[in-house]
């Protein structure tokens, strides 16, 4: 069974039903919460300083580009 036939059956089930099945993803996302991978975002000066590296290492193409 394919994952949209199963969101398409909890989708047919009753209200009370419904909330059992949401219920339970919950629970398993809380339950996972210290297993699942963390993401990690670069603050606005780690982007910068890692773009201005990329354009002094590849200078020469970007000129190019620019034309």
């Amino acid at each position: 069974m394919s994952a949209l036939e199963v969101i398409e059956q909890i989708k047919a089930l009753p209200p009370q039903e419904k909330a059992v099945v949401v219920g339970f993803v919950h629970e398993l996302e809380a339950n996972n919460v210290s297993s699942a991978k963390e993401i990690r975002y670069a603050t606005s000066d780690q982007a910068k300083a890692a773009g201005d590296e990329v354009v002094q290492q590849y200078e020469k193409v970007f000129r190019k580009l620019a034309h």
